[in-house]
């Protein structure tokens, strides 16, 4: 296919979509060819994802924004998958950690539990070495000593023990130092994200900045970067592109949704100079206000930069960071929490980790009560050939079809710790997919465990192979979802949900028999001369009367037939006031 072919073939969609990407670490190369088919058919209006997910969606925001370029557009994003078929190179550790990540490679690259913890030794020793030297050093001796002269095999054997055992105590205290010490220096991460001097290539984050500029049609080290403010208002007065995604605050213990607004907080130059581009730094620099602390913290401070001047790949980056492999990225802030001026005035460090701590599964996001287009999610999960009635790629299209959760077993103390925490941090996800009006827009892509998450060994052919489990996936989308079914559902679920909702309001202002005081009694009393947050006398009337009728409504809804006892989707769903991250 020629160039003007390839340009042409996604200049001028027809139908409107969103899309939400799942985390996955390695996981992520199914997503370029799952969004490149359905570019297709679809113009992409909103985009989010976490962790890997994030990076997709990053992807495929520059590539909606430079769609009609020469050089960019998702005919650049076809080409990504040409470009990792070496995974392992884009991941980078810091000189000082290196042995640790040679030793994790080692126990992905073994192919049994012995030859794993062999070649963990292994890795250990080496990247050790001066400490394994130094441990052996009075065993070597005990053995020069005995050799020389001639004390026997008793002597000789007890020096080689003493030997390995020096080593090994050696090799686990410098162990104990990297983890302890190098690690958390690090932000918890072995790889900062950038290019190393022990590597010769880009780094994840490297790679992934240009990808974001070519694709988005400014060419190579443009002087500045793709933007969220770029997204908001397009060039050749296309529409915006929506993109979001998820990242958590370790020391918050809270979710956050990129972008942030009036967030408050502040990052300093050299510490984001480790694991961002020169030229995004110095973008950023340039672009962002500088902030003086009130306490005189020692560093350069600047404030963190608004939508506007937000380059995508800091939010990209910000969302994964997966913990123990990828550095989190540190911000700082004032904690009004405290009661003392001074302590509210000190600058607070806080990591922010893998957006998949708190939501790996986004499916949340650009989510509508009643929607006028899909929006499509793609979920990476276990793969279970009992259980596959497509292959690796399935779409459920029945009426009961991603009705129910999987029963996924697990074996030993080791699964039953992961599986603790995935069931902590998931649940909302898990069930969020399997409501009717969304799990219907979920193609599911079932990965072996050798394939995807963090094998970050795989080779070309496997790599492959997810790239094409990714293209299935796509056209399943495209060919085999229906948008009017999808509609009938929602709205469906929705009249249940607002009957139920009307009812419970109807309730509450008419009350019960020993059920207290009557909500329409509370507010005749006290909405004129509230303690907090007294409204104007227009803005009140309207609020009273508005309710009123809501009370009405839910009374009048009340009539036969009950909608939610009719042949509505199941399971139920519920309907709370809840904060957004």
């Amino acid at each position: 296919m020629t160039h003007a072919e390839q340009t042409e073939k996604f200049s001028n969609p027809q139908k409107v979509c969103d899309i939400v990407m799942k985390g996955g670490i390695t996981s992520g190369v199914v997503y370029p060819l799952a969004l490149v088919s359905l570019a297709e058919d679809y113009r992409f209006s909103s985009i989010g994802g976490t962790s890997a997910g994030a990076m997709a969606a990053v992807a495929v925001a520059a590539a909606e924004y430079g769609r009609q370029t020469a050089d960019g557009g998702f005919g650049r994003l076809a080409k990504v998958p040409d470009e990792v078929g070496n995974l392992l190179a884009f991941f980078q550790p810091t000189p000082a950690l290196k042995p640790l990540f040679d030793m994790l490679v080692a126990a992905l690259k073994g192919k049994s539990g012995l030859g794993k913890w062999l070649g963990v030794a292994r890795a250990a020793v080496v990247g050790y070495w001066k400490n394994a030297l130094l441990g052996a050093g009075v065993g070597l001796f005990v053995v020069l000593i005995a050799v020389m002269f001639k004390c026997g095999f008793g002597l000789v054997a007890f020096g080689a023990l003493l030997a390995l055992v020096g080593v090994f105590c050696a090799v686990v205290w410098r162990l104990y130092k990297a983890l302890h010490t190098e690690l958390p220096a690090n932000d918890f991460g072995l790889c900062p994200g950038t290019q190393q001097t022990c590597a010769g290539g880009d780094g994840f984050t490297d790679w992934l900045a240009k990808l974001i500029d070519e694709a988005a049609g400014l060419g190579q080290d443009p002087e500045a970067p793709l933007t969220f403010g770029d997204l908001a208002k397009p060039k050749n007065g296309h529409e915006p592109i929506h993109l979001a995604m998820m990242t958590t605050s370790l020391m918050e213990r809270r979710p956050y949704t990129l972008p942030m607004e009036n967030n408050g907080f502040v990052f300093e130059q050299r510490e984001w100079a480790k694991i961002f581009p020169k030229r995004i730094m110095d973008f950023l620099i340039r672009e962002c206000d500088p902030f003086e602390p009130l306490r005189g913290e020692e560093g350069t401070f600047f404030c963190f930069p608004d939508d506007a001047r937000l380059p995508i790949v800091v939010a990209a980056r910000m969302s994964l960071s997966f913990p123990g492999l990828i550095s989190a990225v540190p911000l700082w802030r004032r904690d009004y929490t405290f009661t003392s001026p001074d302590d509210q005035n000190q600058l607070r460090r806080c990591l922010f980790s893998d957006g998949g701590l708190s939501s790996n599964f986004p499916i949340h996001f650009f989510d509508h009560l009643l929607p006028n287009s899909p929006t499509f999610a793609i979920s990476l999960d276990e793969f279970d050939p009992k259980k596959s009635r497509g292959g690796n790629v399935w779409l459920p299209t029945s009426a009961h079809g991603g009705i129910q959760i999987p029963v996924q077993p697990f074996e030993g103390l080791g699964g039953f710790l992961l599986r603790l925490i995935d069931s902590a941090k998931d649940w909302q996800d898990n069930l969020q997919s399997i409501l009717p009006g969304y799990r219907e827009r979920i193609v599911h892509i079932g990965l072996k465990p050798d394939e995807g998450g963090l094998n970050l060994t795989m080779d070309e052919a496997k790599i492959r192979k997810l790239v094409g489990y990714g293209k299935v996936a796509g056209e399943k989308l495209r060919k085999e979802f229906s948008l009017d079914l999808h509609r009938w559902r929602r709205f469906l679920v929705a009249m249940a949900r607002m009957e139920e909702t009307l009812d419970e309001v109807a309730t509450a202002y008419k009350g019960t028999p020993g059920g207290g005081e009557d909500f329409h009694a509370f507010l005749t009393r006290y909405a004129e001369n509230p303690g907090q947050y007294k409204q104007d006398e227009s803005r009140l009337a309207a609020m009273l009367r508005r309710g009123n009728k809501l009370a009405a409504m839910g009374t009048d809804w009340r009539q036969e037939p009950k909608i939610r006892d009719g042949r509505i989707p199941k399971p139920e769903t519920d309907l709370r006031i809840s904060p957004k991250p």
